[in-house]
């Protein structure tokens, strides 16, 4: 949703230009890594053009084939069409994502359907979606024969089918920046663009001028004023600097309003390994902040970082009653509790210790200031708590749905929006991201769990969660959760054949990948600078173990594991 309303809350949230706002000066700071070279791991499809006598049938998978390759504006693949319907087909409508092995070409000429597994969506504007286990995607095609009896295609709908593997090798996920309604933190979103389009940087500021994708338009905004464009249509960069030159109605924008917008361009900017600085101006005039140069890098706006802190180093662990953080050579008891522990959090701050008790019955917290524990809130199968960046505790209790606990005690229930994924008392685990606005849940049918994204609409008298969608295909149970970069999760969890496995899900592009965990993995949490921890049970044996770059080393004994600064 564009910001033509609500500058005034900007002003307010973000004093950008003087005190308590965007520092214009701090050690360096460097964006989320994306790669050395955005092309260097992927071969460009070459596709190949009809060839005579091909039956329909090929001629449909030659042009499935072709679609694999967007150069000249998809040139070989509009070979396969009607010189007509290859005038106005648009390749550019969007993308379904199916699976190779499974495709199926049937029916006599001249009407044939491809049908294949569904993997997932992507949009006119590059945002990836998955799709849900079962689905299917099914294209219609009419086919004649041209003047020299070639068979072509006459009749087909807009947009492209590529397979898995097409857009592994022909398209880059990114993540790009919005705000919060309250201006306080940058929000990721996500768009994948074609690997053969050198544009990528022009391909982001015209998604970010866009607006963020519709599950998060409700909630998160964008500082450019309504109408913005880019003046000369592209974004070149020179000497690693990303020239953005943003059309007149940026001429009508305060301090405030430039300065947010900047952040935005220039941590979504960032991500390119191409990309040192940025240069704004507009209609190719200066644009001008005050304390901030003409070339604007990522260490301007780190007060508005949507990476992970990089302070959260302390390891605190649980074992039994006892919360003890952990040293190089030393142990401490940090607070004990009336009954055995679980597992536990810390706020962002922390300031605050939330744990919940073995039996999963109690919530329980600890003040920094204070050595024991005491009663939060009771359920009956109470997941671990998992804190927002204003002070506020989410939890699930598993049968009868989610509660806030706000940091001046008020308790407040939380509403997921019916959909097919389940109802709220089906939301068996809830993870806050960094940003306060987005989150992951777990749904349990009983049977099976899904894992799926949403975000945070707020007003004086409720909380809800919109736009629940499902992440990934693969996970069918799930033990733990946890977010490991603005745009990625782990999960301790298990595929089809039952193995229990470590999940790594991209939300950018809803690649999967997985690695073995040590026996009775049960807990999740990640430091600071990236490192996964898991907690584990095996028999009498309580043990948190790091991940290494092949192996797991054990570090400790305990069950429950978190980081604080």
């Amino acid at each position: 949703m564009k910001v033509k309303v609500n500058l005034g809350i900007l002003l307010l949230s973000i004093s950008l230009a003087g005190c308590g706002g965007i520092p214009n000066s701090s050690e360096v700071f460097f964006g989320e890594v994306i790669s050395e070279d955005i092309t260097a791991q992927f071969v460009r499809v070459i596709a190949r053009p009809p060839s005579a006598g091909m039956t329909p049938e090929l001629i449909v998978r030659g042009f499935l084939d072709a679609c694999a390759d967007p150069a000249q504006d998809y040139g070989i693949a509009r070979q396969y069409l009607l010189p007509e319907s290859a005038s106005i087909w648009n390749p550019e409508a969007g993308i379904e994502i199916y699976d190779a092995n499974t495709m199926e070409i049937s029916g006599d000429a001249p009407n044939l359907i491809a049908v294949a597994a569904k993997q997932g969506n992507i949009s006119d504007l590059g945002k990836y979606a998955s799709a849900n286990p079962g689905a299917q995607t099914s294209s219609d095609f009419e086919l004649v024969q041209d003047e020299l009896g070639q068979w072509r295609i006459s009749r087909l709908s807009n947009g492209i089918l590529l397979s898995s593997g097409d857009v592994d090798r022909s398209f880059r996920s990114f993540p790009i920046y919005f705000f919060n309604t309250e201006l306080t933190s940058l929000v990721s979103d996500s768009l994948l663009v074609p690997v053969s389009n050198s544009g990528a940087a022009t391909s982001l500021v015209r998604s970010l001028l866009a607006g963020p994708s519709p599950y998060l338009a409700p909630v998160a905004v964008t500082a450019f004023p309504v109408g913005t464009e880019l003046t000369y249509g592209s974004v070149p960069i020179l000497n690693g600097v990303a020239q953005v030159d943003l059309s007149k109605e940026i001429l009508g924008a305060d301090e405030v309003t430039r300065r947010a917008l900047s952040a935005q361009l220039v941590w979504t900017l960032s991500v390119l390994p191409n990309v040192s600085g940025v240069q704004i101006s507009v209609s190719g005039q200066p644009f001008v902040l005050s304390d901030v140069g003409a070339i604007q890098n990522v260490t301007d706006w780190e007060r508005l970082s949507p990476l992970p802190n990089e302070d959260l180093r302390i390891l605190n662990v649980i074992r039994r009653e006892n919360l003890l953080v952990i040293g190089d050579n030393s142990e401490q008891v940090r607070a004990i509790a009336p009954t055995a522990l679980l597992f536990g959090t810390a706020s962002q701050d922390g300031s605050s210790i939330a744990a919940v008790t073995v039996d999963r019955k109690s919530l329980l917290l600890a003040q920094s200031d204070s050595t024991s524990f005491t009663v939060l809130a009771q359920g009956e199968v109470i997941s671990r708590p998992s804190w927002d960046n204003s002070g506020r505790i989410f939890y699930a209790d598993f049968g009868q749905g989610i509660t806030e606990i706000s940091e001046d005690g008020t308790v407040r229930a939380v509403t997921a929006d019916v959909s097919e994924l389940g109802t709220t008392q089906q939301i068996k685990q809830i993870e806050v991201a960094g940003d306060g606005v987005r989150v992951a849940v777990v749904y349990s049918d009983g049977v099976a769990d899904v894992l799926a994204l949403g975000a945070f609409f707020r007003t004086e008298t409720q909380t809800r969660i919109i736009g629940l969608h499902r992440v990934e295909q693969e996970i069918t149970q799930v033990k733990d959760i946890t977010w490991t970069t603005p745009t990625s999760i782990a999960a301790i969890a298990s595929d089809p054949l039952g193995g229990e496995l470590l999940f790594d899900i991209s939300l950018n592009d809803g690649k999967v990948s997985t690695r073995s965990l040590p026996v009775g993995a049960r807990t999740l949490a990640v430091d600071g600078a990236g490192n996964i921890f898991v907690g584990a049970v095996d028999g009498s044996n309580q043990v948190i173990y790091q991940k290494r770059v092949s192996s797991w080393s054990e570090i400790t004994q305990g069950t429950g594991i978190f980081f604080t600064r």
